[in-house]
């Protein structure tokens, strides 16, 4: 069974949005094997030297063969059909699809460079627990229209 894992820096503090993580992963399982795997902020007062720790836990915990897939301002916007058609592309491509959302203060080269694609969730700048929800929230609905369900409306 192929898996999707969203690996994201930092866990949630808001009750609501780890609550709503919760549901979405719920969903998604209905449809292949998900995990979230939270990666612990650094507290690093040089942006850069974050950047480079928080990257660094990132590509450790890739695993050999994984498509990783990173959140990034400047990386493709879809709309929902055509990002559910790219995620079936990235899923017959490997075992397991990795969505990345990096820190706050983004991720260094190292991390941009090990992804296959950026991915644009918004042009509007995203606070970090908003983002993962509308992450889970658009690879549901992609999973849902991949099955010819009707979730998804046009």
């Amino acid at each position: 069974m192929k898996k999707i894992e969203f690996m994201v820096i930092g866990i949630p503090k808001t009750p609501a949005f780890r609550e709503l993580e919760r549901i979405y992963l719920g969903k998604i399982t209905h449809y292949v094997q998900a995990s979230i795997h939270y990666l612990k902020d650094r507290a690093e007062k040089d942006l850069k030297i974050r950047q480079k720790k928080e990257s660094a836990l990132i590509l450790e915990a890739l695993k050999p063969g994984d498509l990783v897939i990173l959140c990034d301002e400047r990386g493709t916007a879809y709309a929902s059909p055509a990002f559910a058609a790219q995620l079936r592309r990235w899923q017959e491509r490997a075992q397991r699809v990795v969505f990345v959302i990096g820190g706050a203060y983004g991720v260094d080269d190292a991390l941009r460079e090990k992804a296959v694609a950026l991915v644009s969730l918004s042009p509007f700048t995203l606070p970090h627990e908003l983002a993962r929800t509308v992450l889970l929230e658009q690879v549901y609905r992609g999973l849902t229209i991949l099955a010819g369900e009707n979730y998804h409306h046009e």
